[in-house]
């Protein structure tokens, strides 16, 4: 039974649901590419589907047009809420509504980026829209590696101008983004017999949020809190830690299992909580009896692991000079793991300035070096500079105009668009990123504005009509 039939834009949602339904967390896009695929043969629509998942979907258009790239990705950031029982990779996301908002149960909706997605499928399925010829772009993996993006073969394209529907800010069109990278910081440990009782503490309660446009609100990194606790037992030893679950969302819980004084651990968080109550006032602290484990690291290990993650780089690293309140350089410390195997941390690298990234890569690199540890760099993506001629970007300020009453806002993200990589790959790209209000992406509390959707939604068939 369709839960958003009676939503409107009724194809945006009905395409939307149909997406919901379909398992597309980050690394498992095969049926959602089955899905597009399927799409494309209902409609007549000649479809590129490559090895690294991308799909590409061409309509035809008014004789005489350019053609016009439409872009968005097909994967999602999965996370849960604690104690939620919900399989990323075999169910459908227990959607709702209350009329205002579309949200998913104790899930992420993956608003981000299936709400474009939808929009994309319901212009390409609606005939009664003239529109240049559409090159449909749903790219794989952008939310970990954005490797669909670049191994996408841009050939198959003739498009030089690209409408990406990744933002979630209506009224907001972002003309430049972040370059980034990914580090991963590996750390070996040394393990001894264990014959002291064993504990669970579990720190919940965090806001979370996306690493890149909530990195500014100042909300804690459970990990970074949980490992100073710890430290603050002088006599305790780590048999395991485990918080976040990807490198691009800012980690809100964190759990470790520990020999130790658990008693003086609770007297440390109920001395340290009035302290952050104002920036996270939901945070909470868990404390049971765990398994008796054989074997824990070594004083000197757990002081060592507990030192490294408290003390690498977090968080905004440099504002911009240029822009008032724009975040220029930052880094999340989004996944930890610890166990007898070593301690991995995964970090997400963003700056608007490439020597800034670079030097942050750096930086890490010498800190990891110190405690001992080993940085490792991948997946790292270039910047999208502002262009300063773009007949897109004005034809776009025009319809918003025509249709709101007012100017829209164009700015930077300080975040990493797939648009950088295709303006290096596409010479002469001429782009802009827009969308609906999303509001809390990556997180549990994630939630799609109705009205926003069907105002966006109109507006970008607009633009279409009117190139």
């Amino acid at each position: 039974m369709s839960v958003l039939n009676e939503l409107k834009p009724k194809e945006v949602f009905r395409y939307f649901e149909e997406i919901c339904a379909i398992p597309h967390g980050s690394g498992n896009l095969k049926a959602i590419g089955d899905y597009c695929e399927r799409f494309a043969r209902t409609h007549g629509l000649r479809c590129v589907r490559d090895e690294c998942g991308n799909v590409v979907l061409f309509k035809d258009g008014d004789p005489g047009k350019e053609p016009v790239i439409l872009q968005g990705h097909l994967d999602m950031v999965c996370v849960k809420e604690p104690g939620c029982a919900h399989d990323f990779l075999h169910d459908p996301l227990p959607i709702a509504t209350d009329g205002a908002y579309v949200f998913s149960r104790g899930t992420t909706l993956g608003g981000d980026d299936g709400i474009a997605l939808a929009m994309i499928l319901a212009i390409l399925a609606d005939d009664s829209l003239r529109t240049p010829p559409i090159e449909a772009v749903f790219t794989a993996d952008e939310e970990t590696s954005m490797l669909g993006v670049l191994g996408l073969d841009t050939s198959v394209l003739q498009g030089k101008r690209m409408l990406n529907l990744d933002s979630e800010t209506e009224g907001a069109f972002c003309v430049s983004c972040a370059g980034g990278a990914r580090v991963v910081i590996r750390k070996a440990v040394q393990t001894e017999e264990n014959t002291a009782p064993c504990t669970r503490v579990t720190l919940t309660g965090l806001a979370g949020g996306h690493s890149g446009t909530e990195i500014h609100k100042g909300h804690l990194n459970a990990i970074r809190i949980l490992a100073g606790l710890l430290i603050a037992v002088t006599d305790v030893r780590l048999v395991s830690l485990s918080g976040g679950k990807v490198d691009n969302a800012i980690p809100d819980t964190c759990s470790a299992v520990f020999a130790g004084d658990a008693a003086f651990l609770q007297k440390a968080f109920d001395a340290l909580r009035p302290h952050w109550q104002k920036a996270e006032p939901d945070i909470r602290l868990g404390l049971e009896p765990a398994p008796q484990a054989d074997t824990c690291l070594t004083a000197q290990s757990t002081a060592a692991v507990l030192a490294l993650i408290a003390q690498v780089q977090d968080g905004v690293q440099e504002m911009s000079r240029e822009m008032d309140n724009f975040v220029q350089t930052s880094l999340n410390l989004g996944r930890c793991t610890v166990d007898a195997g070593g301690a991995e941390l995964h970090h997400c690298l963003r700056s608007s300035v490439d020597a800034e990234l670079q030097e942050l890569i750096g930086s890490l690199k010498k800190r990891a070096a110190k405690h001992g540890a080993v940085a490792e760099t991948g997946d790292a993506y270039p910047a999208w500079q502002y262009r300063a001629d773009s007949p897109l970007r004005e034809l776009a300020v025009e319809m918003f105009q025509k249709q709101y009453g007012k100017k829209p806002a164009v700015e930077a993200i300080h975040a990493g668009l797939e648009c950088g990589i295709f303006a290096g790959k596409i010479p002469g790209l001429d782009c802009i990123s827009m969308g609906p209000d999303i509001l809390d992406i990556h997180s549990p509390q994630e939630r799609l504005s109705v009205a926003s959707t069907e105002r966006t939604y109109t507006l970008v068939c607009s633009i279409l009509e009117n190139m």
